[in-house]
């Protein structure tokens, strides 16, 4: 198919379709004014690098989308093809394997980072911005900003994938630009409005295992060691004045919620009350994403069902909460 025609595909006229949902993912309106449509025009001309009567075109259906250029407005606008063209069913849904390669990590990972910081931008446009999860490791926007534990996430994976042999912890080197990028998106994280976080109750636990291991494998030493137990218990001081005032010190809700059952893999939804964006992790720092309506109403409603059987330790649940904090304080200073 080199043109997004007119055709009926299950009952869906393709090109208003993708005329609805472009306008949709600029505006979120249905009744637009001349300059919103002036809008629509310049973006998707800055998009498409057309000139605006080329895009008007377009626009009216004189001349038909491209699918290349439906890709690039897709993937611009962050809405998935799969809803315009009708391939969607309860069975199907596209998802994208957000990957990096182990062997260019400091460029790939840096990118894979921009794509996120542009992602959560978006869903910050937005008043009734929404962040909800739950995570059976230790989740990586409580961390990222902090540089060691950082360092430590992409060090196990890299090793792991890469086998790398008694490479040190103190060789590893990041780029600076990476670093910079990971505190960014821990930055736009804390502007989403209202998050819900559900966490295992042995995230710590499971961390300091594997900081043991490669201690043992002397790829760490003992300065290593001592920042990461800094930087460790620098991290449950922030989570537990957080968990007590239920914000980041902004116009932000926080509601982090203690698991009483076991949670299999680490599920993320995030968006607005419009669209959401489902992400699975996956191969260590990797995953999977949809934006897939079936396929975030499934994420919904499983962190929703795990959060039912979960204590909710913000503004509330002081006693949990105490003592989940003093645990994991604990499993901290076993470090060797």
């Amino acid at each position: 198919m080199n043109n997004v025609d007119s055709k009926q595909v299950k009952g869906i006229n393709v090109h208003d379709e993708l005329i609805k949902t472009i306008r949709t993912a600029i505006t979120e309106k249905d009744d637009l004014s001349k300059s919103e449509k002036e809008r629509i025009a310049s973006v998707l001309a800055d998009i498409l690098c057309l000139g605006k009567e080329s895009v008007y075109r377009r626009l009216r259906g004189e001349v038909r989308f491209s699918f290349e250029e439906v890709a690039l407005i897709s993937q611009a606008l962050n809405f998935s093809i799969d809803n315009i063209v009708g391939a969607q069913s309860d069975e199907k849904a596209i998802f994208e394997l957000n990957r990096t390669d182990a062997y260019q990590i400091n460029t790939d990972y840096k990118k894979r980072l921009e794509e996120y910081i542009k992602l959560v931008r978006k869903v910050n446009k937005y008043p009734d911005s929404k962040l909800k999860c739950a995570f059976n490791n230790l989740p990586l926007f409580f961390y990222l900003h902090y540089d060691n534990l950082s360092k430590f996430r992409l060090f196990k994976w890299a090793y792991q994938i890469k086998r790398i042999p008694l490479l040190p912890f103190k060789d590893f080197i990041i780029d600076r630009d990476i670093i910079s990028a990971q505190k960014i998106f821990i930055t736009e994280l804390k502007k989403i409005k209202h998050s819900g976080i559900i966490i295992s109750q042995d995230i710590f636990s499971a961390l300091i295992r594997e900081i043991n291991y490669f201690f043992n494998l002397n790829l760490l030493d003992d300065e290593d060691m001592n920042t990461l137990k800094g930087e460790l218990l620098y991290l449950l001081e922030e989570m537990e004045l957080q968990s007590i005032s239920g914000t980041y010190g902004n116009n932000t809700e926080i509601y982090l919620y203690l698991s009483n059952v076991n949670i299999e893999a680490s599920y993320i939804l995030i968006g607005n009350n419009n669209r959401y964006h489902s992400h699975l992790e996956l191969y260590g720092i990797n995953g999977i994403s949809s934006l897939d309506k079936n396929v975030c109403n499934a994420h919904n409603e499983w962190i929703e069902s795990l959060k039912r059987y979960s204590t909710l330790i913000t503004f509330g649940g002081e006693m949990q909460r105490h003592k989940f904090f003093q645990e994991q304080r604990k499993i901290v200073n076993s470090l060797t």
